[in-house]
């Protein structure tokens, strides 16, 4: 078991003391201008050393959080892998689903008719109120003869 942050717990606690010791020292010539300094210097490292203490504990934490991700990102995977027989029942769903009818892209109107392009390709010609359907623009040109170069 790894110890995260233990050192830096270990040099807040120092800092600590030796701020307390600066602070006790300091006490007895309060009155001076050297006491004072001792006693605010010793209060300011107090704090640092508590609020580094605090930084080691929560790399310590974090750190016993990394060590568990790799664990969970494998059984996540694990999980992935059990779920991998979904998508043949996807391609099942799929293949009874209905196809969608062509969407109307285009129409146009020359020598009387109307020709209406589909989505899929496929070309609608009205004429004389009759509609025919062609599979594709080539099936059209060849069945009326019409070159399209």
């Amino acid at each position: 078991m790894r110890r995260y942050g233990l050192g830096v717990i270990f040099l807040g606690l120092a800092l600590a003391l030796s701020g307390a010791y600066g602070m006790w020292a300091g006490w007895d010539y309060i009155q001076l201008e050297r006491g004072w300094s001792l006693f605010i210097g010793g209060a300011t490292a107090v704090s640092g050393g508590v609020v580094t203490m605090a930084l080691g504990r929560a790399i310590g934490v974090l750190g016993r959080i990394a060590d568990k991700v790799p664990a969970m990102q494998a059984s996540a995977t694990a999980d992935l892998v059990e779920d991998a027989p979904a998508p043949p029942q996807q391609q099942t769903v799929a293949a009874t689903t209905p196809p969608k009818p062509p969407v109307e892209v285009d129409r146009y109107m020359a020598a009387g008719s109307v020709y209406v392009m589909f989505s899929d390709g496929s070309v609608e010609v009205q004429t004389n109120g009759r509609a025919r359907r062609y599979s594709s623009l080539a099936a059209l040109r060849a069945e009326t003869g019409v070159g399209g170069d």
